[in-house]
C-alpha cells in the first residue's frame, strides 16, 4: 500500500524537527547559532542539494516537462492572485495585512521544506521537478513578491534586480545548465556536492525545530485573522493546485504531484524577513510562518495521500 510508505517518509523527516526543539527549550543552543545553521544551508548545503538532483541525463521529454511546470505554476499563480483578493476583502484585513496576506497565499516554503520533504516521499528523481518549481516560485518571489510587501509596508513599489541573485537560484541555474549541456560533473567533484547537499534535510528539520521550540502559544493564538489567513493557505491554496492540474492532466504522476505538494507547503519564512525589512506587519507575518510551519505536520500528510488515491 502506497499511503504506509508515504507516511513513514513523513514521520521520519518530522522526527528530526524533535532535536531542535529540545535544544531551543534546554539552551543548548543560541538563537545567533542557529542563524549560522540557516546560513550554511541557505548558502551551501541547498544549492548543492540542488545541483545534485539536476545531475540527469539530458532527454526532450524531460525539458518538455520543465516547459509543462513553468506554464502550470505561472497559471496557478495566477489564479490565486485573482482568488486573493476577494479572500481579503472578506476577511476584512487591514490594508496593510491585506498586501501581506495575499504574499503569503501565493509564496510557500518551497525552498527549506518544500525540497526535503518531496525527496523524502519520491526520491531523488522529484528534486530536479521541485528545483524548477523553486526557480519559479524565487522569481516571482523577488519582484512581484517584493512589490507586494512593499505595498504592505506603504513603500514606494520597486523592484531591486540584484536581489533576485541568491544562492538557491544560482545552484538551479548552475544545474539546469549542466542538464541542458548533458555534462556531468567529476565523481570526486560530484559525490562531494552529492554528500553536502544531504545534509539540507537535517539541517533544515533542525532549525525549524528550533524556531517551534521558541513559540509562545499564547501570542499566536489569539489572533482570529492568522488562523483565516491559515486555513485558506494550507487548505484552499493546495485544492485549487489539485483540481487544476486534475482538469488538464487527467492523472497525477510524479511530476503533478510535485506540483500539487508545493503548492502545500507552509508560509515563506520570507514574508516575515521581508516585512521586518521594509517595516511593514512583521509580526502578522512571523505569527503566521510559524503557525502554518505547525500546522502544515498535519495538512501535508492529508494531501500526499489525496495524490496516491
Amino acid at each position: 500500500m502506497v499511503v504506509l510508505p508515504l507516511l513513514s517518509s513523513l514521520a521520519m523527516i518530522f522526527i528530526m524537527i524533535i532535536p531542535g526543539i529540545f535544544f531551543r527549550k534546554r539552551n543548548i543552543l543560541t538563537v545567533e547559532q542557529n542563524g549560522a545553521v540557516n546560513s550554511i544551508v541557505v548558502n551551501l548545503t541547498w544549492p548543492c542539494l540542488v545541483i545534485d538532483a539536476m545531475q540527469i541525463e539530458f532527454s526532450v521529454q524531460t525539458l518538455r516537462d520543465t516547459g509543462y511546470i513553468l506554464i502550470a505554476c505561472l497559471a496557478i499563480f495566477a489564479a490565486l492572485l485573482l482568488f486573493s483578493i476577494p479572500v481579503i476583502r472578506l476577511m476584512r484585513l487591514t490594508k496593510t495585512k491585506q498586501y501581506l496576506t495575499m504574499f503569503m497565499l501565493l509564496f510557500g516554503n518551497t525552498g527549506f521544506i518544500g525540497i526535503p520533504v518531496i525527496k523524502a516521499l519520491y526520491g531523488t528523481e522529484a528534486l530536479f521537478f521541485a528545483a524548477i518549481v523553486e526557480f519559479i516560485n524565487d522569481i516571482l518571489l523577488f519582484t512581484v513578491g517584493v512589490l507586494l510587501i512593499q505595498m504592505s509596508a506603504g513603500a514606494d513599489p520597486r523592484i531591486n534586480l540584484k536581489e533576485l541573485v541568491s544562492p538557491g537560484l544560482v545552484g538551479v541555474i548552475i544545474g539546469l545548465v549542466l542538464f541542458l549541456m548533458d555534462f556531468r560533473l567529476p565523481s570526486v567533484l560530484g559525490g562531494s556536492i552529492e554528500m553536502i547537499g544531504n545534509a539540507t534535510t537535517p539541517l533544515t528539520m533542525f532549525s525549524i525545530g528550533f524556531q517551534l521550540g521558541g513559540i509562545r502559544l499564547k501570542e499566536i493564538l489569539n489572533d482570529w485573522q492568522v488562523y483565516g489567513v491559515l486555513f485558506v493557505k494550507l487548505l484552499i491554496v493546495p485544492c485549487i493546485a489539485l483540481m487544476m492540474i486534475r482538469l488538464w492532466a487527467g492523472e497525477f504522476t510524479l511530476l503533478e504531484k510535485v506540483l500539487v505538494l508545493s503548492f502545500a507547503m507552509p508560509v515563506a519564512s520570507v514574508s516575515a524577513i521581508f516585512s521586518q525589512q521594509y517595516k511593514g506587519e512583521a509580526a502578522f507575518a512571523t505569527k503566521s510562518v510559524l503557525l502554518s510551519t505547525v500546522l502544515s505536520l498535519a495538512t501535508i500528510p492529508v494531501f500526499a495521500i489525496l495524490l496516491e488515491l
